[in-house]
């Protein structure tokens, strides 16, 4: 049809087919673009033969009906008024046909005309953290287009041509390069697919007016995503539009995440919180970490895993998107009961240094206090919460001051210890217990106490009695405990007690004994006497 157009150009712009002087003509065509122009000539052409079929079908109409008549008088055949009849119905199928041609042309110009088109694209974060995508198209349809398309001489209200630059149901997707699928490694060629990376993988818009925008959202399947080709389906046709996303200027700030929300630490140990820092964007720049809501009596820092060097800000590289940091937390071995235990909830801030003012000035509004987390969240910059929970230590000590005791074969043994709580959580049900030699008996006094508070502890007292027949010698009694701390059961190392037992001493030996001494020494002493007056 376009092979047409030159040869039937200067006929329409002169003669007029659409019923306009060659005057106005000229001034229409003056306004218009070299497609508009082209869409007007091939709307014309498609008019001027519909016009033709409609003539045709005209004159059929009136052999047909002089045919008629002369079959009447009988002067025409009944052949020649089929013939007749036959060329009347060829004539509407033209006229018809002709119709038809002229609308699926204005149509392919209204379509022509009809354009989606990609406003903007901006890659952010949502609330959960997850890369999104956010595009905006908008119904951009060449109206004049549309106007000279539908037109065919007489003008058309611009609000009818609106209703017409509708579209429905509209199917966009986004796609990116995916792994490489082949490679040639003589001609070093690699082939990359194109995959959607878009969640979900289509968006379904139902309807788009004329001028109006929308925004469509896709949760992004690679995080490391710079470019996407977003393809759009309407009308029977494909559109792909490559764009660059771009990131707004809150993403430009890192996300903040941690491998453990909250974590146990025992008194006088250290625990680190694993810390991972991501930016959408690769650009060089400082940001700035502080810690909100921390207790003053628990020490606290940032380390660089890789250096292990303390930090108060972090910087990114130009080509670098993602930090890892630790943040260690030294828990002291003495620490107020209240805090044992509990859930200790903070803040971890990731700043600009140039907002490091209005985090001051909040920090001083609630000295002493702990900040609201609605102050937290006017705060520009991104947090993370989480929890410290210090953990009690239940710990006993078996204290004695003499583990060594002599006595003789036929006396009892009574041993004193004492039982030292030395955690920072209270021991119930803290029971001695003894490991006696073969055949001695013994108790404890008192044989259970009840709780002992940390830094307290307690006396006992082990009263033996060894066998009748004990053997001279040393024997060990071993002295253990338990306790319960919660579900956990506490024991102190045994302590081990040494018992010599000597033998028991004759009374009437020894009586005799000491009377033959005093007359050896007497009889000595009476003379020495006598030989000294010699």
């Amino acid at each position: 049809m376009r092979m047409l157009v030159p040869m039937v150009c200067a006929g329409l712009l002169t003669a007029g087919a659409a019923g306009l002087s060659g005057a106005d003509v000229s001034m229409e065509t003056m306004s218009l673009s070299k497609d508009e122009r082209l869409s007007l000539l091939e709307t014309r052409q498609a008019e001027l033969a519909r016009d033709q079929a409609a003539t045709e079908l005209s004159r059929a109409r009136v052999e047909q009906e002089e045919m008629a008549k002369l079959f009447e008088e009988k002067v025409a055949t009944i052949v020649e008024l089929n013939k007749a009849k036959q060329a009347y119905e060829q004539a509407a199928l033209a006229l018809a046909q002709a119709e038809i041609e002229l609308e699926k042309t204005r149509l392919e110009f209204l379509k022509n005309a009809t354009q989606i088109r990609v406003m903007d694209a901006q890659v952010s974060r949502d609330e959960q953290g997850d890369v999104q995508a956010t595009v905006t198209i908008k119904n951009a349809s060449d109206i004049n287009k549309a106007r000279v398309a539908m037109s065919g001489g007489a003008k058309v209200a611009e609000s009818d041509l609106a209703v017409l630059l509708k579209v429905d149901n509209i199917i966009v997707s986004l796609l990116g390069s995916s792994a490489p699928t082949s490679s040639n490694a003589d001609e070093k060629i690699v082939a990359t697919s194109r995959a959607i990376v878009g969640d979900p993988f289509q968006r379904i818009v139902p309807e788009l007016r004329f001028g109006e925008s929308t925004n469509l959202t896709f949760r992004l399947l690679k995080k490391e995503v710079e470019q996407v080709t977003v393809r759009i389906e309407f009308l029977q046709t494909v559109n792909e539009y490559g764009v660059f996303l771009k990131k707004e200027a809150l993403q430009d700030l890192p996300t903040i995440t941690a491998a453990q929300f909250d974590q146990h630490g025992d008194l006088g140990t250290t625990i680190r919180y694993n810390l991972q820092l991501e930016r959408l964007a690769k650009t060089e720049q400082t940001f700035a970490l502080r810690v909100l809501n921390f207790p003053e009596e628990i020490r606290f820092s940032f380390i660089d895993p890789k250096t292990d060097a303390r930090m108060t800000t972090l910087k990114f590289g130009s080509e670098e998107s993602l930090r890892h940091v630790d943040f260690e937390v030294s828990i002291p071995e003495k620490l107020d009961r209240a805090m044992i235990d509990a859930n200790t909830a903070f803040t971890i801030l990731v700043a600009r240094p140039s907002d490091m003012e209005a985090l001051h000035a909040v920090r001083k509004a609630y000295e002493g206090k702990t900040i609201p987390a609605e102050e937290i969240a006017k705060l520009k910059g991104n947090a993370i919460d989480l929890v410290l929970i210090p953990k009690g230590v239940g710990k006993l000590d078996i204290l004695v001051g003499n583990l060594f005791k002599e006595v003789k074969q036929d006396e009892n043994v009574e041993l004193k210890f004492s039982i030292l709580n030395s955690g920072t959580l209270e021991v119930r049900r803290v029971t001695p217990k003894l490991d006696l030699p073969l055949e001695w008996e013994g108790e404890l006094e008192p044989e259970t106490v009840e709780v002992i508070a940390p830094d307290q502890k307690m006396l006992f007292t082990a009263r033996l009695r060894p066998p009748a027949k004990v053997a001279v010698g040393e024997y060990v009694v071993k002295v253990e405990a338990e306790g319960y701390c919660g579900m956990e059961v506490i024991e102190p190392g045994e302590k081990d007690f040494t018992v010599r037992v000597a033998a028991a001493g004759n009374l009437t030996g020894s009586v005799l004994l000491v009377g033959i001494l005093v007359v050896l020494v007497l009889g000595i002493a009476v003379a020495s006497v006598k030989i000294s007056r010699r």
